[in-house]
């Protein structure tokens, strides 16, 4: 069975079982907006690398969720044994396909570019963040209302909202983001929040990471809860961001003392791939 064939048959079992099944409502949104997230890191001896991944932002007047579409419909297949089985012919024909082919997009089209996943209730004052952690997934909450925005006198069209930049150091970077006052939501991407409108842009000063707004429009769509198959830790943010940075410089090491396989030598930064950090570096 082909790509195409499975992702057809994926559909249509997924149609049966929402019809079929007694669905729980959840609290829906009033809003959906997409960004790109660009990023920028170092993998192994490729050196630094650059991607774009996609998120969206489902938000209403009291509770939000920024997430991956790609991720969380990956981690629902892996919810249930339909979909688990489903999810192994999907990786089958991929792999058959890198196999004769040499075809990298292939396993890219399986494999997760991004484990996070941010709720935000208002009534509550919290924010939860679950994300990878190396060999592991954790989650830590940390309260709203913890970045200090400066609002300047800047504006810019952006989606043809008028915006107004603000800027605010953050877990260790300099942020400038670009809000709209007309969408009085106090939403963006990310952790980024808290202006008297919604984030449509933000970057921080090294250029490394930025978010980038790609549409937005009115919905109901319900805010779902993260799917529970996978095991979380609950962690503190520094130390989940420790335990990756760890991993990211010594996979090799770390998965051979693991499996017993040799990987190779871990490699070793230069000094621009040293400049390279995550979001937040305050972990050091």
């Amino acid at each position: 069975m082909n790509t195409k064939s499975i992702i057809i048959t994926i559909m249509a079992l997924l149609a049966v079982m929402t019809a079929t099944a007694k669905k729980k409502e959840y609290p829906r949104a009033d809003i959906k907006v997409g960004y790109t997230y660009h990023e920028t890191f170092v993998r192994g001896s490729d050196g630094i690398i650059e991607r774009d991944i996609p998120f969206v932002l489902l938000a209403n007047n009291e509770q939000s969720k920024f997430y991956n579409p790609s991720t969380e419909y990956k981690d629902s297949l892996e919810s249930t044994p339909q979909g688990r089985a489903l999810s192994k012919q999907i990786l089958k024909a991929a792999i058959d396909k890198y196999m004769s082919t040499k075809d990298n997009e292939a396993m890219s089209a399986v494999a997760y570019k991004t484990f996070l996943y941010i709720f935000r209730s208002v009534p509550d004052r919290v924010m939860t963040v679950y994300d990878y952690a190396g060999l592991s997934h954790g989650y830590y909450t940390e309260p709203l209302g913890e970045i200090r925005w400066e609002i300047a006198d800047s504006t810019k069209n952006i989606l043809g909202y008028d915006c107004v930049m603000a800027t605010a150091h953050y877990h260790g970077r300099d942020w400038t983001a670009w809000f709209t006052p007309d969408i009085p939501l106090p939403e963006g991407p990310w952790k980024l929040t808290g202006l008297p409108g919604l984030i449509l842009e933000a970057s921080e000063s090294t250029g490394q990471h930025s978010f980038t707004a790609t549409g937005l429009e009115s919905t109901d769509q319900e805010i779902v809860p993260i799917y529970p198959f996978r095991q979380y830790d609950k962690m503190k943010r520094t130390d989940m961001l420790r335990q990756l940075r760890d991993y990211r410089d010594n996979s090799n090491s770390i998965n051979a003392a693991a499996t017993g396989i040799n990987f190779g030598s871990d490699h070793i930064k230069n000094k621009e791939e040293s400049k390279i950090d995550f979001l937040e570096t305050d972990y050091h």
